[in-house]
């Protein structure tokens, strides 16, 4: 089975369902769901996600949103290897470079966000949500 890796901007886009966004990043944890791809995001991403949505949605029951996405994904570690690994690397941002080697801790297939240029070092890899679709069904 495939593993997937999302970056916190996807994971935002489904808890928060931004509308203009989220369709095909549910189609994948809908893969997910059924057993076809593992799905991966960030410990991070947790705490990322849930400033950002408890100031844009004040009545969203963040925590109960939170425990569902866990029940479909699994959470990639973040350690002191991981700091190591982002403070030596060539990413341009170091939260992408934090995301992208707690992701590597789990032998990640690809990367999903809507900011491919955040990942110029990927080794392996990315694709925004709708492009990740598309490569799924011509394979």
């Amino acid at each position: 089975m495939k593993t997937v890796f999302f970056d916190t901007n996807v994971m935002i886009d489904i808890i928060g369902r931004r509308q203009q966004f989220c369709r095909p990043s549910l189609q994948i944890m809908s893969l997910a769901d059924r057993g076809i791809l593992r799905v991966c995001v960030s410990a991070m991403s947790y705490a990322t996600a849930s400033f950002i949505l408890s100031r844009d949605n004040k009545q969203m029951d963040i925590v109960g949103e939170f425990a569902k996405f866990a029940k479909i994904t699994t959470a990639t570690p973040v350690d002191a290897d991981t700091i190591d690994n982002s403070i030596r690397s060539e990413f341009d941002d170091f939260e992408d470079a934090m995301q992208y080697f707690s992701a590597m801790r789990e032998s990640i297939d690809y990367i999903v966000t809507r900011n491919k240029k955040d990942f110029k070092a990927a080794q392996i890899p990315v694709f925004e949500p709708q492009e990740f679709i598309d490569y799924l069904l011509k394979e």
